[in-house]
């Protein structure tokens, strides 16, 4: 059988692009926000910083991403609960402010889930808080033009943290059934 010389070009062709394709790996900020329906008002700068504070970097499958110091923690997919993007406007100035919950029970122990929030300051840039392990909800009440936020994990009494002026800090707790804060 013959093949000619234009066949062997445009195999070739054909495996340049399909490698180059093949190595191509999203970047970290678009694994982190893949699934992020909520967050399509943030720019793709917004997301590269919003990345590149959280101490993640894309794992060697180029689909996962892992922590940067602890590589003996399951990869985290953000196609699945692992990463979840939430967004409200906590301080009524019609931007939203960003949630980003990792879920690694090796990173956060009983919780399973760690919570960061984003929020843009005066001049543009993006301040990472470390509100800590659990499920985040935004409460009604306010401190300093901002809602409390109250950060649920495993027991029967939840923190509830609010706004000092610079960051979040512990204000009360809140007991999910009768006596579910005794002692505290």
């Amino acid at each position: 059988m013959h093949i000619s010389r234009k066949h062997h070009a445009h195999r070739f062709m054909f495996m340049l692009l399909t490698a180059g394709t093949a190595l191509a790996a999203p970047a970290g900020h678009e694994l982190l926000f893949k699934n992020a329906q909520n967050a399509t008002a943030l720019t793709d700068a917004d997301r590269r910083a919003i990345f590149d504070q959280l101490g993640l970097k894309v794992a060697a499958d180029g689909q996962t991403l892992v922590f940067s110091d602890m590589d003996t923690c399951p990869a985290l997919n953000p196609g699945t609960g692992d990463v979840q993007i939430e967004t409200a406007d906590l301080n009524g100035d019609k931007k939203a402010e960003v949630f980003v919950s990792l879920g690694s029970a090796c990173m956060f122990g009983f919780a399973g889930t760690g919570v960061s929030l984003f929020i843009q300051d005066g001049s543009g840039h993006w301040q990472s808080h470390n509100l800590g392990a659990g499920m985040v909800g935004v409460q009604e009440t306010r401190h300093e033009g901002y809602a409390d936020v109250m950060i649920g994990g495993p027991g029967f009494c939840q923190p509830v943290l609010r706004w000092d002026g610079t960051t979040y800090v512990f204000d009360r707790n809140i007991a999910e059934q009768p006596g579910g804060c005794d002692g505290r």
